[in-house]
């Protein structure tokens, strides 16, 4: 029988058992009683709600990824998300508010094979003389007895309780990415917060000068971390919960793998890359064009030209791209310093003819950096047979005319991005060969 049902009958005993009322008193009792209703079909459902919760929560497989505060009904409580599953909103009792002031508490326990049961006013739940054990499974349900008294059923398992359950979650807290559930009575729930395991540490670490370096973890109690290879000769790569710490050489890489786990049921290998020492590519020349064929220092990986004033198409060709390109240890150019007013020039950084194209290839330059300024093209076969040839990027505040364009990369085939100025991306992508499309991307 439903609770409003049971509660308005008794209700409409007691008036047809009484000789007298009073019309104003009848119509405040029956208010009254509605509001009673009312509240007792509001804690009925919270309950239920709470003790599936709760069920939900101690039997989940699943991890913990946030926890976040959340006010319903001026009752505070916690929205806790999970890697996989949906939710689950804990809504919990301060001095028994949610459902009345009985102490008839339903709560949770661990038996000495640390397996959860439900309790009675902290003793463990019988019914037919077993313990009613948690189970992910079972249906919870909550109703109100013709006499006040309250029927619990949990699955296949029903008891009667004398009158109102209260049900047992007082608190959450979220610290150290432990997620603690405290239940009447003092007793906690403690849940390990998902932590990506894979992001606790970089795919890269970097020094450019040698010497020790140590970088912070603070991975939870119970997890695992471990160094599985063995470190190169010249390094020293130590780890624990708490740090890494390296001591670089003066130069090379070393590249190692480590073991990371929860220490329960997730684990994961990453392996990171050590870099000692700066990168040579990373260490810039400039070179002040005078008018004469500029010279390029052995061994220099990333020259920067600059001009204190204009130069023509076949000055550019010959005086600066000829010995940049010519010379093998050259990976990056910089030409934003240039000053250019006429088109960028044909063969700029081709290496042969046309009598022999398939043997001349430059295989060293990797990025290219083209002048800024208005000049109005760029000739045909400009970075032609580049093979290493990874990034261009086109500064001109001009547009580009595209009759050229479908020459401009052939034999580039490690090229990857053409950047342009953010403005002119569709516009480059709507008049340059199709070929370029998927390469044209904004200047970061």
């Amino acid at each position: 029988m439903k609770l409003r049902t049971i509660l308005c009958a008794v209700f409409a005993a007691t008036l047809l058992g009484s000789c007298s009322y009073d019309d104003g008193e009848l119509w405040d009792a029956v208010n009254g009683q509605e509001e009673r209703i009312s509240a007792l079909e509001k804690w009925q459902k919270t309950v239920v709600e709470q003790l599936n919760s709760l069920q939900g929560i101690l039997t989940a497989t699943d991890y913990i990824t946030d926890v976040e505060k959340v006010t319903k009904d001026g009752k505070e409580g916690y929205k806790i998300s999970f890697l996989h599953a949906a939710p689950i909103t804990l809504y919990y009792n301060a001095d028994n508010e949610v459902s009345g002031t009985s102490d008839e508490v339903i709560g949770v326990a661990k038996d000495e094979n640390d397996k959860w049961y439900w309790t009675l006013n902290g003793e463990p739940l019988v019914v037919d003389g077993k313990t009613v054990y948690v189970n992910g499974g079972d249906d919870i349900k909550v109703e109100v007895n013709a006499d006040g008294s309250t029927k619990l059923t949990i699955g296949d398992n029903e008891v009667t309780v004398p009158g109102p359950i209260t049900h047992p979650v007082t608190g959450v807290s979220d610290k150290d990415n432990v997620v603690t559930i405290t239940l009447n009575g003092g007793t906690t729930v403690d849940l390990p917060k998902y932590l990506n395991l894979s992001k606790l540490l970089l795919d890269e670490y970097k020094k450019e000068t040698a010497g020790e370096q140590t970088y912070e973890l603070n991975l939870p109690e119970g997890y695992i971390i471990k160094l599985i290879d063995a470190v190169p000769a010249g390094w020293t790569i130590e780890v624990n919960n708490s740090a890494l710490r390296v001591v670089y050489p003066s130069s090379g890489d070393a590249v190692v793998t480590f073991l990371i786990s929860d220490g329960k049921t997730q684990t994961v290998m990453k392996t990171v890359t050590f870099k000692a020492a700066a990168d040579p590519g990373s260490t810039w020349i400039t070179i002040e064009y005078s008018g004469a064929l500029i010279e390029i220092p052995s061994g220099v990986v990333s020259v920067k030209v600059t001009t204190t004033s204009t130069v023509t198409t076949a000055a550019l060709r010959d005086n600066i791209c000829k010995p940049l390109k010519e010379t093998t240890s050259v990976v990056n150019i910089d030409l934003s310093g240039v000053l250019l007013s006429t088109a960028f020039p044909a063969n700029a950084f081709y290496m042969g003819t046309p009598l022999v194209p398939e043997t001349d290839y430059n295989t060293s330059i990797k990025t290219i950096i083209l002048p800024e300024g208005n000049y109005p093209n760029i000739f045909g076969t400009a970075f032609k047979n580049c093979s290493s040839l990874r990034s261009v990027t086109i500064n001109t505040t001009s547009v580009i005319p595209g009759q050229n364009s479908a020459t401009w990369f052939v034999g580039c085939d490690a090229l990857e991005s053409i950047f342009v100025p953010a403005d002119k991306v569709e516009t480059y992508k709507s008049t340059w060969d199709a070929s370029l499309t998927n390469f044209i991307k904004a200047i970061e």
